[in-house]
């Protein structure tokens, strides 16, 4: 059994635990048999606007806003808690239970509720480094962990959802912002820039670009490259186009890019090449332009015109400049009938905005709901990535975090930058973490495809029996087929399935991949237990 601290009567501890279950595909009676929750033991603390200590756990610092219980005294501690005075453990394991003193479920609903928000605006030098990690995804691995230890214990398998498809272990969205499809203003604030900082390589590369444009190659035009890189890979990525209508004063320099950025849906040339992209496998989302965040309307015109011009539905995109109103933007998305959004990141730093790489839907707290947005969230933007002096090294350590949990990185490539004139070794170092990632076993695809997988995953529900050596698996609604996980207790294995395929087997994870069920349908497993070299 698991004791953890919390209360199921707080809307926030209710909105984590119904998040983490859906995550695992876990459900209420399994959770709610295998969890107690201690509210005498642990009472409500009100939740700070700042970053009360961290806690440590599979090697990552992790914030904490809600102080938990020191139980130095009741186990042994398996997770620790600083705040810089003191240092204790805030979860153990006795000969019975593993008792967890800070309130997961409710550090999760904050999360989802935004609540960070108001806090990082206040530190931002926390943020920077608190970010780097995806903290809530490691939130819920500790309490799945325990889960986990905790049905060993009992001889008992544990079943899940699997997070991604075809045995992959994390995955890699990829995004592209079309902001400008021609160089324009550039051609004087690109080389006074280089001038400014005395760079003369890249002012030798904007005359080698002007040249290149004077015999008829337009720098911005790069979809070719772009695609051609994607397809050596087999991938193919979300390109979020544009429609730039917000004002420009000669006399304010910071409103001259919506005039470089002014494109038309319909134009000959842009038309054509949305069809082409879609024929060809590429999602072609929404870039809300510069002020939509603020109006449905504008949200609304611009999705209209775009699928006016590629004549097919438009399922999602991400706002011009990473411009949000939290959650007001995400209410106009829903409106307009946008169904994922990929705007939660920075353009300043890499890493996770809200501490999740996994798609989620973000709590609305006046709404009283979960949004039917789907966030897919930012990780990586090539400009950040860029100018930080070890932009390689970082992806390796976002990688090495996300892929330890089977999590997702979205990347943020801007189309521009294919241009290797101007912007030397970018689409290298792109197809370099592309290379790297399909090295790794991660399923590397387009936002919309991600989005798709992860709303059926969440229509696929199971309830299961285990007995006697024979699991039986119940799908709720009918399904075309589902992937889950069977982790076993040490010395068990899988020798025979009904109704259902081995996709791959690590350690004592089983993943299988069930066959089209019908609701009365069930999958059989046969678990075999192995001692002395012998099956029982």
């Amino acid at each position: 059994m698991i004791s953890i601290a919390g209360n199921l009567s707080d809307k926030e501890t209710l909105t984590g635990f119904s998040y983490f279950k859906q995550k695992y595909g876990l459900t209420q009676a399994f959770l709610t048999s295998q969890i107690s929750f201690s509210e005498e033991d642990y009472p409500p603390v009100s939740s700070g606007d700042t970053i009360q200590g961290w806690i440590t756990w599979k090697g990552c610092r992790l914030p904490v806003i809600i102080p938990p219980r020191d139980l130095s005294r009741m186990g042994s501690g398996f997770l620790e808690y600083t705040n810089g005075e003191s240092t204790f453990p805030c979860a153990v394991i006795n000969d019975r239970d593993s008792i967890i003193g800070i309130d997961i479920f409710r550090h999760l609903g904050l999360f989802l509720s935004g609540h960070l928000e108001k806090i990082w605006s206040s530190q931002q030098e926390v943020r920077k480094d608190a970010v780097r990690v995806p903290f809530a995804d490691y939130y819920s691995d500790i309490l799945f962990s325990s889960l986990v230890q905790v049905q060993a214990k009992n001889h008992q398998p544990l079943i899940c959802k699997t997070f991604w498809p075809d045995g992959k272990t994390f995955a890699v969205c990829l995004t592209h912002d079309v902001d400008e499809i021609r160089k324009t203003y550039q051609w004087l604030t690109h080389p006074a820039r280089r001038i400014a900082r005395r760079d003369w390589g890249g002012l030798k590369r904007q005359y080698r670009s002007f040249r290149q444009k004077l015999c008829g190659h337009e720098p911005f035009w790069t979809f070719d490259a772009l695609a051609d890189i994607e397809a050596s890979f087999d991938a193919r990525s979300s390109l979020f186009f544009l429609y730039e209508t917000g004002k420009v004063s000669l006399l304010d320099r910071d409103t001259w890019r919506h005039a470089g950025r002014r494109y038309d849906f319909a134009e000959p040339r842009v038309r054509e090449l949305l069809l082409d992209l879609y024929r060809r496998g590429w999602d072609v989302g929404l870039h809300g332009s510069f002020y939509s965040y603020e109006s449905e309307e504008a949200l609304r015109s611009e999705k209209e015109r775009l699928e006016q011009s590629l004549g097919q539905k438009v399922h999602g995109g991400r706002q011009h400049n990473l411009n949000l109103i939290i959650p007001d933007t995400w209410l106009y998305q829903e409106k307009a009938g946008l169904t994922y959004d990929s705007t939660l990141g920075y353009n300043d730093c890499l890493g996770f905005r809200w501490g999740f790489s996994f798609p989620f839907r973000p709590y609305l707290v006046k709404e009283d709901r979960f949004s039917p947005v789907l966030q897919i969230p930012l990780a990586i933007e090539d400009l950040p990535y860029f100018r930080s002096p070890g932009g390689w090294e970082e992806f390796l350590d976002i990688h090495h975090r996300v892929a330890a949990l089977g999590g997702m990185i979205t990347l943020l490539w801007h189309h521009s930058v294919f241009n290797e004139t101007e912007y030397p070794g970018w689409s290298e170092d792109y197809a370099k973490i592309l290379g790297y990632c399909k090295n790794n076993n991660a399923w590397v695809t387009d936002a919309k495809t991600i989005a798709h997988w992860w709303m059926e995953r969440e229509q696929n529900n199971f309830r299961y029996e285990y007995g006697n050596g024979v699991l039986k698996l119940f799908p709720l609604s009918d399904t075309t087929g589902s992937y889950l996980d069977i982790i076993l207790p040490e010395g068990m294995s899988v020798h025979l399935l009904e109704k259902a395929i081995i996709i791959n087997t690590v350690n004592n994870n089983v993943t299988i991949r069930t066959s089209p069920l019908h609701r009365m349908e069930c999958v059989t497993v046969m678990i075999s237990e192995f001692s002395d070299g012998n099956y029982s």
